[in-house]
């Protein structure tokens, strides 16, 4: 449970600078996918994400992402960097989960590199784990609350929204910040179906989940694109 909660809390912690507006950002949060074999499905994951900016500038971007895991429980992740300036050239990254081979691989299309990690300690995502995060730091609170089920284009999914409130100074904010965090988790195809977050810091996202078939995707997509260039991964401090 600790390595689940420090993911989320550097997720909402961290940020990308937006250049000459000066503004920093955080990272969308991404549709979770549970590693079930024998349940096959190929999806697209769209996100819109809308902030307004200092001098009142409202801005809009709809991205889209392929997602698909195979029978084998291989799970293939795209995701593209918000606010990209060249929308014709968006920048964005390939992220494979392997349980098979217990390995990780990231690819990076734009410098056509790719970088293989070994997995020691498989690390399933389990949606109940948001439940249990507790808060740690003096004047930080979390709230979770269980919004029951509701029906999404044929699938059954239960959903919790999370608000998790950071005192003023954790981050070098003046002032307290309320991030809301909302899920909604289909238990059969074991993906959410939908994500919602408002936070000040990088404004209100939309993510849900469309066009999914419950097919066996390419297995292509599941190995790094030939002729890219292996680096060693990162050194671990």
């Amino acid at each position: 449970m600790k390595k689940v909660s420090g993911v989320i809390v550097a997720m909402l912690g961290l940020g990308l600078s937006l250049g000459a507006q000066g503004v920093r950002i955080i990272m969308p949060a991404e549709i979770g996918i549970n590693e079930q074999k024998a349940k096959p499905f190929t999806a697209t994951a769209r996100t819109t994400l809308t902030q307004v900016l200092p001098d009142g500038t409202k801005k809009t971007r709809t991205v889209e992402d392929r997602i698909a895991r195979d029978s084998k429980g291989c799970i293939y992740q795209e995701q593209h960097l918000p606010w990209t300036e060249d929308v014709n050239h968006p920048v964005y990254y390939v992220n494979i989960y392997d349980p098979v081979g217990k390995r990780r691989i990231h690819i990076d299309p734009q410098n056509h590199n790719v970088v293989i990690t070994p997995v020691v300690r498989p690390a399933n995502y389990d949606p109940t784990d948001y439940l249990a995060l507790k808060a740690n730091r003096v004047g930080e609170t979390i709230k979770n609350e269980n919004l029951g089920t509701k029906e999404f284009a044929g699938f059954k999914a239960w959903g919790r929204r999370t608000t998790h409130v950071f005192p003023a100074g954790m981050f070098g904010n003046a002032e307290k910040i309320i991030s809301i965090d909302e899920c909604w988790y289909a238990e059969r195809a074991g993906v959410d179906i939908l994500r919602r977050r408002t936070d000040p810091r990088s404004g209100d996202q939309v993510t849900e989940l469309i066009n999914l078939t419950r097919t066996e995707p390419d297995p292509t997509m599941f190995q790094p694109p030939p002729g890219y260039t292996r680096q060693s991964p990162p050194a671990r401090h």
